[in-house]
């Protein structure tokens, strides 16, 4: 299974979760032997949700004062951990929204890590996004950050917080 097949594919079981700040604990979002780190100023919720039997998760995170927003795609792995296919990213420091994207099979890559050879970076790190291709909202409005994340990874139609 490739991105644009989570993509396209028809979703069931969604569940968006609360909330929190800090560590993600492994349990809510799986993709190393610990909890993923995250300092105190950043709060995070996850969404789950099915393709068939397939298991996926989004890690959203803000952090309001620092203006950075992460929707990070995962698809759950036999072994318990997630395969991670996407992130996409705002990050005051550099211009605009980006995403770091894979198109290989989940099967093929490997658990544990955010980041790796495989992931290409959209816009490239020299290239100027397009303006008003994403949604402008305040970084630190959780309703619509979690909107954006389940429109970017089209997980349903219409609301469901």
């Amino acid at each position: 299974m490739r991105i644009k097949d989570i993509i396209r594919a028809a979703k069931t079981d969604i569940k968006v979760g609360p909330w929190s700040f800090g560590t993600v604990p492994k349990a809510d979002f799986p993709i190393a032997k610990k909890a993923y780190g995250l300092g105190r100023a950043f709060k995070w919720c996850v969404i789950t949700f099915k393709i068939r039997d397939t298991e996926c998760r989004v890690l959203v995170v803000l952090n309001e004062p620092k203006q950075k927003y992460e929707a990070v795609l995962g698809v759950m792995g036999h072994d318990g951990t997630l395969r991670i296919l996407c992130s996409y990213e705002y990050h005051e420091t550099e211009p605009g929204w980006h995403c770091h994207a894979t198109h290989d099979d989940v099967s093929t890559l490997s658990h544990g890590f955010m980041r790796g050879p495989w992931m290409k970076r959209v816009p490239g790190p020299r290239k100027t996004p397009r303006v008003g291709k994403y949604p402008k909202f305040s970084i630190g409005d959780e309703t619509k950050a979690v909107h954006f994340a389940i429109d970017r990874y089209k997980i349903a139609k219409g609301p469901l917080i």
